[in-house]
This record gives C-alpha cells, sequence and structure tokens, in this order.
C-alpha cells in the first residue's frame, strides 16, 4: 500500500524550522569560535536531520542542499576548513533560503519551486574557500534579514511545564492542536462576557436604589386610611403585603449581587486562563536578533555584543506579532547611529566592541521592554539644529522644552539628525513607525533618556493582552469618553485661580514642574462647556513618551475593564478618537488617542499631505536631474519620480548632466557613479563648487556598495548614497522628501 505523505509535510516542517534555528543559533557561537566541538557536533546533527526527513518525504531540493550544508559542516569539524566571515554568510544565506522553501512546502506540499543550483554554488565555494557568487555579494550589502514572525498557536502546541513533561511523553494524544482563529473568537466572546458583568452591576446597582425609593413610598404612607374598622384592617394588610414584597426583593437582591459576585471572579479565572493560552514567550522574537544584529554589524564594519534576559517573558500573541518590526528599528539605530566605529570606541576608552542589551520582566501588571546601548548618545544640539532647519519649532521656542520633549522629536515623521543617507539609516522614517505601532497600536507607552558618551535607554511598556483594556472614563462637552489607565499619571481638583498664562497658553504648576493646561473639548472640536459659579476645574494629568499634559473635563466618571473595538466607518477621519466601547450603563466611549492628543495640545501645524508630492508652497515645480549611463535604470528613476509628480530631466554621463546643470538650476540631483567621460563622484564635487549648487542636494545611487565607496561619496559632497543592491521604489522617494523638506526655501 503507498503510503500518503502529505500528512507528514507539517511535521517536517516544525521540525525543520527547529532544526534551522538551531543551526544559525549554532553559527554565531562558531563565528567567534570555531573550536566549539559539542556546537558543531549540535549543528551537524540538525543539518544530518533535515537531509533525511527531507529525503525521505522527496523532497529531493532540500536534501541536497542540505547535503551540501552537511559537507561545509564536516570540513570544519575535522579542521580541513577554516570559515572566514563572508563564508559565514554564505552558510546564512543558503539557512535563510532553506527556512523560505520550509514555509512553502507547509503550502504546496513540495520543493519544485526552489531554485537550489543558486544556493548549492555558494555552498560550494565556501567550501572550496573561493569568493562568494556575485548574488551573494548583492545580499550581504543589505542585511536586513527578515525577523520569522512569531509562531501562531496553531503551528506548535505549548510546551508542557517541566513536571508535566514526563506524563505529556507517555500521553503524547492529550495535547490538541487549535487553530489561532478559532482561539481568537473564543477569547473576544469572553472579552463580550466580561463587558456584560459590568452592566449586570449596574442593573443590580439599579434595582437597589429602586427598593430604596419604594421604602421610603412604603414608609410615607399615612398609618391610617378609611374611616371603618374593615377599610383600615385592609389598608393594613395592603401595606403589609407590599412591605413583604419588597423584603422579598431584598433578598433576591442580595442573592442577585452574590451570584454577580461569584460570575465576576468565575469571568477573571476564565479571562485570565483564555488569555494565558495565547501568551507566546518573547524569545520567541528575540532569538532571531542574534542574526540581525551580526548582519547589520558586518555590513557597516562595527563590532558588536548582544545581551538579552528575559525571554521568559509572556505576552499576548497579537502584541508578539506586532512589536518585533518597532523593535528591530530601534535596534538597526543604536547600531547605526548610537555605537561608535571600534577606532572611535578605543580613543575614548571604551572596548572596541559595543554593547546592545535587551532586557524583559514584568511590571506593575504590565510588561517592560528596555533596549539600550552603551554608545555616544543622542545629540540634543543636533536634533534642536533639525528642529529649527524642519521649522518645528523656533529657536526661542526650542529653549522652552524639557529634555524629554526635546528627544522626542526623533519620533516626528521624517526626522533624522543623521547628515547622511544609506541603505541602513538616516531618511528619518523609522522611529515614528515605532511610536506609532507601540503606542497606537498596541496601546503601550515609549520614553527615551540618553547620556553624552555613554549611550541611549528606550524604554518600552505595553499590556500583558489587548483583548480587555482598563478604560478611565470622563464626560465632556455631553459625552463619554475614554482613556487608558496606562497613561493616566493622577487626576485632581484645582482652582482656576491655579491656572498660569504662559506666552499664550495655560498651564498648571505640579510638584515644581510647569504642565500644559488644555481642555478636552476643545480638542476634540466640540463647545466648550462654561463652568458656571464653579471655581474648581476637574483635571486629569495624562503621560506620554515622559511628557505630561493636564486635561481639563467636565466630570470624573469611573473605572472600568472594557473591550475596545474599531471606530465605526463615519468616525473613521476623527484624529483623536482611536476606538469605541460600550460602558456599564450602555452608553458609547469614544476611546482617546493619547499621543495624538498630545500633538494636538501643541498646536504645531503638522506638514499637510499633498496629492502631488513635488509640489511644494505655492505649488512650484520641483525639477529634479536623473544621471545614468543606463537607459534602463534612467527610465525607471524618471518614471518613479514622475509618478508622483516631480519634474525630471535625464542625462547619460557626467559631462552631459554637468552642461545641462549650468543652463538650469535643478533643486535635486540623482546620479550613478560608474559612467563614461564624468564619474558621478566628480560630478559631484563639480556642481559642488558652483554657487548655485552648493546646498543642492545630491544623491548618489551605485552598485559600488563598499565603505570605502561611501567615504569617496561623501567628501565629493553627497548627500546621500543608495545601494542599487538594496534599491526601491520607498527607498528613492524618502531619501527624495527627506533632503527637499531641509533644502527647499519657505
Amino acid at each position: 500500500m503507498k503510503i500518503d505523505k502529505s500528512k507528514y509535510i507539517g511535521r517536517f516542517c516544525d521540525e525543520a524550522s527547529d532544526h534551522l534555528k538551531k543551526i544559525g543559533d549554532g553559527l554565531l557561537k562558531l563565528e567567534k569560535d570555531q573550536n566549539d566541538a559539542e556546537t558543531m557536533n549540535q549543528i551537524f546533527r540538525s543539518a544530518h536531520t533535515i537531509k533525511g526527513s527531507a529525503r525521505m518525504l522527496g523532497l529531493s531540493k532540500i536534501s541536497e542542499v542540505s547535503h551540501k550544508l552537511e559537507d561545509a559542516l564536516e570540513a570544519v569539524k575535522k579542521g580541513e576548513l577554516k570559515l572566514a566571515q563572508w563564508q559565514f554568510s554564505a552558510i546564512f544565506s543558503s539557512l535563510d533560503a532553506l527556512s523560505a522553501v520550509v514555509a512553502d512546502v507547509r503550502k504546496n506540499h513540495n520543493d519544485s519551486g526552489f531554485d537550489n543550483e543558486a544556493v548549492i554554488k555558494s555552498l560550494v565555494a565556501a567550501l572550496k574557500g573561493e569568493e562568494p557568487p556575485t548574488p551573494a555579494a548583492k545580499q550581504e550589502s543589505r542585511p536586513e534579514p527578515s525577523v520569522p514572525p512569531p509562531p501562531t498557536i496553531a503551528e506548535k502546541p505549548p510546551r508542557p511545564e517541566p513536571q508535566e513533561q514526563k506524563k505529556a511523553a507517555v500521553q503524547e494524544d492529550e495535547t490538541l492542536r487549535i487553530n489561532a482563529s478559532k482561539l481568537d473568537e473564543t477569547i473576544k466572546i469572553m472579552g463580550e462576557i466580561i463587558a456584560s458583568q459590568s452592566r449586570l452591576k449596574e442593573h443590580g446597582n439599579a434595582l437597589e436604589e429602586l427598593i430604596k425609593a419604594m421604602r421610603r413610598a412604603i414608609e410615607s404612607l399615612p398609618e391610617r386610611a378609611g374611616t371603618s374598622a374593615q377599610e383600615q384592617a385592609e389598608y393594613e394588610d395592603a401595606k403589609g403585603a407590599l412591605m413583604a414584597a419588597l423584603n422579598a426583593e431584598r433578598l433576591f437582591l442580595g442573592g442577585y449581587k452574590n451570584d454577580v459576585a461569584y460570575q465576576s471572579i468565575l469571568t477573571d479565572q476564565l479571562m485570565e486562563r483564555g488569555a494565558r493560552l495565547r501568551m507566546l514567550p518573547l524569545s520567541t522574537i528575540f532569538d532571531s536578533f542574534h542574526r540581525y544584529v551580526r548582519d547589520i554589524a558586518v555590513s557597516i564594519n562595527k563590532s558588536v555584543e548582544l545581551k538579552i534576559t528575559g525571554g521568559d517573558t509572556e505576552l499576548d500573541k497579537k502584541i508578539i506579532e506586532n512589536i518585533g518590526d518597532p523593535l528591530m528599528h530601534m535596534i538597526r539605530n543604536c547600531i547605526d547611529h548610537g555605537l561608535e566605529t571600534p577606532e572611535a570606541r578605543k580613543k575614548a576608552g571604551k572596548p572596541a566592541a559595543g554593547a546592545i542589551t535587551i532586557a524583559a520582566g514584568h511590571e506593575g501588571g504590565a510588561v517592560f521592554i528596555h533596549v539600550s546601548d552603551d554608545g555616544d548618545g543622542i545629540p540634543l544640539e543636533k536634533i534642536k539644529q533639525k528642529a529649527v532647519e524642519k521649522r518645528i519649532h523656533t529657536p526661542e521656542a526650542l529653549e522652552q522644552l524639557s529634555e524629554a520633549e526635546i528627544i522626542n522629536l526623533i519620533f516626528r515623521p521624517g526626522f533624522s539628525t543623521s547628515t547622511f543617507i544609506t541603505d541602513i539609516s538616516g531618511r528619518g522614517v523609522g522611529m515614528d513607525v515605532v511610536r506609532q505601532n507601540i503606542v497606537e497600536k498596541l496601546k503601550g507607552s515609549i520614553s527615551v533618556t540618553t547620556a553624552e558618551g555613554k549611550g541611549t535607554d528606550f524604554h518600552i511598556t505595553l499590556p500583558l493582552t489587548l483583548a480587555i483594556m482598563r478604560v478611565f472614563l470622563v464626560s465632556a462637552a455631553n459625552t463619554v469618553f475614554g482613556i487608558m489607565v496606562a497613561s493616566v499619571e493622577e487626576v485632581m481638583k484645582i482652582r482656576k485661580t491655579d491656572v498660569i498664562a504662559v506666552v499664550d497658553k495655560r498651564a498648571i504648576r505640579l510638584r515644581e514642574q510647569l504642565v500644559p493646561l488644555v481642555d478636552l473639548s476643545a480638542l476634540v472640536g466640540m463647545s466648550v462647556k462654561g463652568s458656571g459659579s464653579s471655581e474648581d476645574l476637574n483635571v486629569v494629568v495624562l503621560i506620554s513618551s515622559g511628557e505630561k499634559l493636564a486635561v481639563v473635563v467636565d466630570a470624573m466618571i469611573s473605572e472600568e475593564d472594557m473591550e475596545i473595538k474599531p471606530l465605526p466607518s463615519h468616525l473613521k477621519k476623527v484624529p483623536l478618537i482611536s476606538g469605541v466601547a460600550m460602558t456599564g450603563k450602555n452608553e458609547i466611549a469614544l476611546v482617546i488617542n493619547t499621543p495624538r492628543l498630545f500633538s494636538a495640545s501643541k498646536n504645531v501645524k503638522e506638514a499637510e499631505q499633498v496629492a502631488g508630492a513635488g509640489k511644494t508652497g505655492g505649488e512650484r515645480e520641483i525639477n529634479i536631474l536623473v544621471v545614468d549611463d543606463s537607459v534602463n535604470t534612467r527610465d525607471i528613476e524618471k518614471s518613479i519620480l514622475e509618478s508622483y509628480g516631480y519634474k525630471v530631466n535625464v542625462a547619460a554621463d557626467g559631462m552631459e548632466a554637468f552642461e545641462k546643470a549650468q543652463n538650469f538650476n535643478y533643486d535635486l540631483v540623482v546620479t550613478d557613479v560608474e559612467m563614461p567621460i564624468l564619474d558621478g563622484f566628480s560630478l559631484t564635487e563639480k556642481l559642488r563648487k558652483d554657487a548655485n549648487y552648493k546646498h543642492t542636494p545630491i544623491i548618489i545611487v551605485s552598485s559600488r556598495d563598499k565603505d570605502e565607496d561611501k567615504r569617496k561619496g561623501v567628501q565629493a559632497g553627497a548627500n546621500a548614497y543608495i545601494i542599487k543592491g538594496s534599491f526601491d521604489q520607498s527607498n528613492l522617494l524618502d531619501t527624495v522628501r527627506t533632503l527637499l523638506d531641509v533644502n527647499m526655501p519657505s
């Protein structure tokens, strides 16, 4: 009988993914010590297991690559081969390729679409000690390994507790695999149950008030009614019956409240255990950062040591799935901007290898993540200078800001203190996304502390789960609003006479600190309710990324556990509202987007998004000169820029470009390096000597990816350097927008 191998595919993919991770982790150890025999034996066995399992299932292409990988590892194991950095990179690339094809096999049950020849050639070259083929070099020029997404609950059953492992090994059939979407549906229903608990409590409170009113009404009845003894007796019987019914209601209410209280305990337990089912350890994403840090460091010739603690800290699967990218942005910035070169570190008396530390743990019912480096710190003066250049603040306004407020400017879209843009960073794209994901999407918070010459620390706080959130309810302009309790620093009543006028704004003094004061009604665009004769103001002090804001509300209502739902379509464009929730009194509460509330309070006009990106002040046309000897490259760059509203002229070499620049003042120049007659470096130098092009942004787009070439670009006067191996549409456009925003006259 022919065996149906398809039913074993899922198990093979799980097993292969585990072994590929073990090989990757082992290679990171071997790169530091190739004499580590134990690690070598472990990864050799993993490669051998993948090869054998793939062969059993007829996945010949995976088996062939695994076989070559095994050959390379065996040569190292026997001492016949000493791996250089590029050889490690070639092996890492083969692991990436295998991971991708394993994911494809999970869907298609075959590896027929796998181009294994290129991977095998790369491994053979590594085995022979030859220079890697061009594709491998291209890949190394932009080492942006994609952090694998956290496994869904359906992919792997939860690991049993240590004391249960022996039993689980014997009774393996007790483990049940559940589709993640089904679990999410169950958690959602649990959220609805918890929301209904508040309504049940409110019903009980309403009934209690009704019983009190009935008792008062009965007790206010006259002692006598009627003229005859019979009428009096009937009256007293009726009054007694009412009192008996009232007592029965009181007994019912007592039982009702006890049942609701007990149900509340059970519901809390159900929610806690249900949420625990959806928890994953942070190591799910942390483990991939070792490889990510290694590749970034190699690409920019820096030495970096990564230390991770708290990987066993668990978070909601939804949060785990969305926190990886923000953490990668921060790690990349720490390596590229924060850590100095080995030479600079030695001069400063530091170890040549920079240190990045990621630490996680529990903190007051939430989870914290610290990402820190021991680099040079964030340059506050550069931030101020950039803020003035981008017309975010005037120098006078900057003097009024605290250090935390100045540092928080790095989270603004398009903000970067880097004077040179590369494929790694400097385009100002990333930190605003970090804040948006952590604060708006994950309902967390992020703050930054920095010390010159000592380093920078990013402190992130996240809720354990997104299913149910603790919300503080307030009212303003006859509307109920919800504020995340995590954003509430304190609540208070103040006298109107305590309000201080600061320039054209209001503030209060809170423990020797001036805190801006705003009306919630005014910020959300509703009429401000007059406070009448009252001399008091209800104030909620909010905190976001280290900044504080005092918000005046009409009334403070209560705190509730609530299920936050997405905005209905007609409210999608309301910028300060992030969701809606149903209160215990069946009222709709509009949930405030705290970071946007802070932005609105500063009355800083954000740059408007216009359809034609190539138009600025007064709808003036932006003219760009594209220089490349390749017709195809010129056309690609020209079409990308023109599709976003820029007017583009082209030149086939540096000399033609220089002649065109003498006849017309272009707003920006994009140039290749390798060109006939006059190369890109020489063109840049000639343009910089021309008074008309002394400050014009110049972007070099080249396939030359060595640090020496990038330095030549900087010395020639280029503002940005994009490697063609990492070139894409957004890469070019983000760079153009950033440079034009700084250099265009207002």
